[in-house]
């Protein structure tokens, strides 16, 4: 008998596949560093940010380093760019080592850590609805973003805190169906959406 993957683990595949799609900004198969370039662009002109403002260096820095962790994890063959198998395959190792260990790997952390960095667009230690918006905008989501955040945003505080990040990363991470929010913490949607 030919094996199946679970409905859980595709609805996780297909949770990274959609996820991958949305950061290869130039649509040519692979991420690789003009990509997030590309991203820290759109922010920057969603934000109407110019150049002399800090929160452009700080967004350029910051995608630079959310490339590097991923390059650094996921780029197997080291040839510069990630393979949608590569990032499929790093993101289903995370899961299930975090379901062995209950934690999250490290470079899994540093990821967030970095995703959140470039989500604070303002560097004042939290995310607000606007630079969640244009993180939306930016990955070419049509969802909701004042709906997305409010499910995001579980104390009702009007901000996002890494705390939050880091706890929507996880369910992200391995929730096998629609039901969590988490889900909708990178792409604003499901795959089923």
């Amino acid at each position: 008998m030919w094996w199946q993957p679970s409905p859980e683990k595709r609805f996780r595949r297909d949770k990274y596949a959609d996820y991958f799609q949305c950061l290869d900004r130039n649509d040519n198969g692979v991420l690789d560093r003009s990509d997030f370039g590309a991203y820290a662009g759109a922010i920057a002109e969603i934000l109407r940010l110019d150049a002399e403002d800090p929160s452009l260096s700080r967004l350029h820095e910051a995608t630079r380093a959310l490339w590097s962790t991923l390059a650094g994890t996921m780029d197997e063959d080291g040839d510069g760019v990630i393979r949608l198998e590569e990032l499929v395959g790093a993101l289903a190792t995370a899961e299930l080592e975090m379901t062995k260990s209950g934690a999250i790997p490290a470079w899994a952390a540093d990821f967030v850590m970095a995703a959140f960095r470039v989500l604070d667009v303002d560097g004042d230690g939290t995310i607000s609805l606007q630079e969640y918006a244009a993180y939306l905008e930016a990955m070419g989501s049509e969802a909701d973003a004042e709906e997305v955040f409010a499910l995001l945003d579980g104390d009702g505080d009007g901000v996002l805190s890494l705390q939050e990040v880091e706890e929507h990363f996880r369910d992200w991470l391995a929730a096998g169906t629609a039901a969590a929010p988490g889900n909708r913490l990178l792409t604003g949607r499901t795959p089923r959406d």
